[in-house]
């Protein structure tokens, strides 16, 4: 949960590079410049949210960290797949950056 709240972890895990921390904490830097830049509340809410659920608010870095450690530990051995059986791509994007324009 303290991931969910602290970090925007889809976009961090889309932005790996196929999986390379640097990489992670080099995306979740920009995205969290942009959320600031664009949504400057989300901080806020986000830490009333973890208040109300008894959960630290750590920092960024930290928390790619623990994105990464936590997913890391999914390969090979699970694979998310559909009710039908269809396999979801694998969790962390092969992008280091957006490929229309990169960070800004």
């Amino acid at each position: 949960m303290e991931i969910m709240i602290g970090l925007a972890w889809q976009d961090c895990l889309g932005f790996s590079g196929g999986g390379d921390v640097e990489i992670m904490q080099v995306s979740a830097r920009h995205l969290e410049r942009s959320r600031d830049k664009y949504n400057s509340e989300i901080f806020k809410e986000g830490a009333r949210v973890a208040a109300a659920l008894s959960l630290r608010v750590l920092p960024v870095a930290e928390l790619v960290v623990r994105l990464h450690e936590a997913t890391s530990r999914t390969e090979p051995d699970y694979v998310v797949t559909t009710d039908e059986g269809d396999v979801y791509d694998p969790p962390f994007g092969d992008y280091p950056e957006p490929r229309h324009g990169g960070w800004r």
